[in-house]
């Protein structure tokens, strides 16, 4: 069975009303197995001094560098590797979907979902950007790979998140007709939530702390440097916009 990993993570700034991305890699669950979980693994995490995952946020911590005996010129260094192997893997193609989360609050605070439990959840810009971003990878898959007959999703375990967006993907089927893609309801597979330690969710997270900061004026050389590796490789980037949203507000009936 030709079977294709999609690994995603999402990022919201500062603040809840900062600009929301939700992105990630799509590969053949071979080519991240035998190719690039390996690479990772010796350039990435192994070192020396090894650590356990690459997290942005966690390796640009003095505390968490210290705690794993890591230098700050060692952690630049893991940085750039995994930026190298993101740029020269083949056929590994980078998918995001973006919103201002600000105006998604503003004109949907009201807008709410029924759980399974029952319950009445507030819409979060989270589960947008990830019916779309799931969207994007399938249409992607469907287009290019004839052969593969069937996308996994690869999410970061995040308590209630994780439980809702699970929710929302075992409605992808159905939502995909509505939203007129219905042919793209045979590809989509299962969604299994993962922690820090599964490498797609740790090139993801690389990904996305680089794409959220390309629009920042408080970055430097080393971080274009890192970012063009990226940035570079063919991919989907689309905005979300208010239009689009009330959209799928239709679509989900919430």
């Amino acid at each position: 069975m030709a079977v294709f990993v999609s690994g995603s993570d999402e990022t919201a700034g500062k603040t809840s009303r900062d600009r929301f991305y939700q992105a990630g890699f799509v590969l053949p669950e071979s080519d991240w197995s035998d190719f690039f979980a390996p690479a990772w693994q010796e350039r990435v995490l192994d070192g020396p001094p090894k650590i356990p995952y690459l997290h942005m946020t966690e390796i640009r911590s003095p505390k968490w560098r210290a705690e794993y005996g890591l230098s700050k010129e060692d952690a630049e260094r893991r940085v750039d590797e995994a930026c190298a192997i993101i740029h020269t893997m083949g056929g590994l193609f980078p998918i995001g979907a973006y919103m201002d989360a600000g105006n998604f609050r503003d004109n949907f605070a009201s807008a709410k979902f029924i759980a399974a439990s029952g319950g009445a959840k507030t819409l979060e810009p989270d589960y947008i950007c990830f019916l779309l971003y799931s969207m994007l990878v399938l249409s992607y898959v469907d287009s290019y790979h004839p052969e593969a007959q069937k996308v996994d999703f690869i999410v970061e375990r995040k308590s209630d998140i994780t439980k809702h967006i699970q929710e929302f993907h075992s409605h992808t089927a159905a939502n995909l007709a509505d939203l007129g893609k219905p042919s793209l309801a045979r590809l989509v597979g299962e969604l299994i939530p993962g922690g820090k330690d599964r490498v797609p969710l740790q090139a993801a997270d690389v990904l996305c702390w680089h794409s959220a900061r390309s629009k920042s004026g408080a970055i430097d050389a080393a971080f274009w440097r890192r970012y063009s590796h990226i940035a570079h490789n063919d991919g989907a980037l689309i905005e979300i916009t208010p239009e689009q949203i009330t959209k799928l507000k239709i679509v989900l009936s919430v």
